[in-house]
């Protein structure tokens, strides 16, 4: 670990499943995971208050997450495993042995716990001594690392770095939400629907695609590199973290203008659905134009969406592993810019959707070599992305302690990436993570705001 002044190491240790865990010890990896193979590790924090100064948290939190850890390892034993990618196999598998365990870190910060968990502005940098680094080598990389820290008799974070080339969020959140469940009862016993899916059969691969992204990874910096390392993109120093948040009356507003828009144009679809997720994007679209002004050009913008549900036959929503696809739109900036733009926008961004719907592995073949370029040099992706989903329910993820206070996306560190949650407030749909530049950030919010004011107000919004 680095070394952060604000940062009391307490312990490192090494959580294990217990003897009678009952999962595979070797789990191959398909396309869908290749696709992040050397992409840096998610890392989410999670902060909770403590609901009493009579809870120990030496004696008493630590415990029971180290213990209730062991047991949810039972049901979820690849994650006390290591990826490998041994010279004879084509494809990087992971693999548990006796002994293995996951890494756990507990700490003390120094730092305002209030201040971290708030929605105002906060330095990046501030975050990363309260999540663990990846233990990864040329030739071995952990799937997840865990820390609790305490925050003097605030609260705690638990903050947990997973390997992106071996679970996507929904994977990753259902094994939060398992962990927390057992830490409350220990004798709780997943449902079948709950238990992670490790069956690799549902996944078709007719095009040997998992072979095809292997060998593109393998050409990056090749002709046979088998390396497990991970490629970091550059985090530009100063840039400052916000929360913003989109609430049901925005959401309703914004559609509400849209469709009163639309209805005045003689070929409108009234049969036609405009989801939040189409609207909050859409907006996020046109409140970067503003910000970045007249440039010439054309806005990208992508999205991960779960496939589990689009592939055919589809896949069972408790699949352990990656199951995503991209969806993307370029949008001419001038246009964004009209006071039509967040139509023409949320638009595209609904078309896209429905193309993934009608065609979720379009283009796949050429996907492994795509990722494998654009993780190598993160500084060639120029597009709106964005990270996490308000689906997940990271806001249901109660240990015994209470709900979180508060829950961040560490590692979403670029002004072009947008983490997406669920919110603990039942008045916001989703809450927005925002990066940028101090005087950038504060412009930024403005225009987030002034925006949703002028829809509110029934006046045209380029005129803000």
């Amino acid at each position: 670990m680095a070394n952060f002044p604000s940062l009391k190491l307490i312990e490192v240790c090494k959580v294990s499943p217990p003897p009678t865990a009952a999962a595979p010890s070797s789990l191959p990896l398909t396309f869908f995971d290749l696709m992040w193979l050397r992409f840096h590790p998610i890392q989410r924090l999670f902060f909770y208050e403590f609901p009493s100064n009579e809870v120990s948290f030496h004696d008493v939190i630590v415990p029971k997450l180290k213990n209730s850890l062991s047991l949810t390892l039972r049901h979820y034993l690849p994650l006390a495993g290591n990826l490998v990618w041994p010279s004879e196999s084509d494809v990087p598998f992971i693999e548990f042995a006796e002994g293995d365990g996951v890494s756990m870190t507990v700490a003390e910060s120094d730092d305002n716990f209030y201040h971290l968990s708030g929605n105002g502005f906060r330095e990046v940098s501030e975050f990363h001594p309260l999540v663990p680094q990846l233990p990864v080598s040329h030739n071995r990389a952990a799937v997840i690392a865990i820390q609790v820290t305490k925050f003097q008799n605030k609260g705690f974070s638990i903050g947990i770095s997973n390997h992106h080339g071996i679970l996507d969020g929904r994977s990753s959140t259902s094994f939060i939400k398992s962990w927390a469940q057992i830490c409350i009862e220990e004798s709780f016993i997943p449902t079948p629907k709950q238990m992670p899916l490790y069956d690799r059969s549902v996944i078709n691969d007719p095009k040997d695609l998992a072979k095809i992204y292997a060998k593109a990874w393998k050409d990056v910096e090749g002709p046979n590199n088998k390396s497990l390392n991970l490629k970091f993109p550059q985090t530009k120093h100063g840039l400052v973290r916000s929360t913003l948040e989109f609430t049901h009356q925005n959401i309703q507003k914004l559609k509400e203008w849209i469709l009163n828009k639309k209805i005045k144009n003689e070929n409108f679809d009234s049969s036609s659905h405009i989801s939040s997720f189409a609207i909050a994007t859409a907006y996020l679209c046109v409140c970067t134009a503003k910000l970045e002004g007249l440039k010439e050009g054309k806005l990208w913008f992508g999205f991960a969406a779960d496939a589990r549900t689009r592939l055919k036959p589809q896949v069972p929503l408790n699949y352990f592993g990656n199951c995503l696809v991209g969806g993307y739109t370029s949008l001419e900036r001038f246009e964004l810019l009209s006071e039509n733009g967040i139509i023409l926008a949320c638009d595209e961004i609904s078309k896209a959707i429905r193309k993934l719907d009608d065609g979720a592995l379009n283009g796949s073949e050429n996907w492994g070599s795509m990722m494998s370029q654009a993780t190598n040099d993160y500084s060639k992706i120029q597009a709106i992305s964005l990270a996490g989903s308000p689906r997940f329910g990271v806001y249901n993820a109660d240990f015994g302690f209470g709900k979180p206070k508060k829950v961040e996306i560490v590692s979403a560190e670029s002004p072009y990436v947008f983490p997406l949650t669920d919110s603990q407030n039942s008045d916001v749909v989703m809450e927005i993570g925002v990066v940028r530049e101090r005087d950038e950030m504060e412009a930024f919010v403005t225009i987030f705001n002034q925006g949703f004011e002028s829809f509110f107000n029934d006046q045209h919004w380029d005129h803000c």
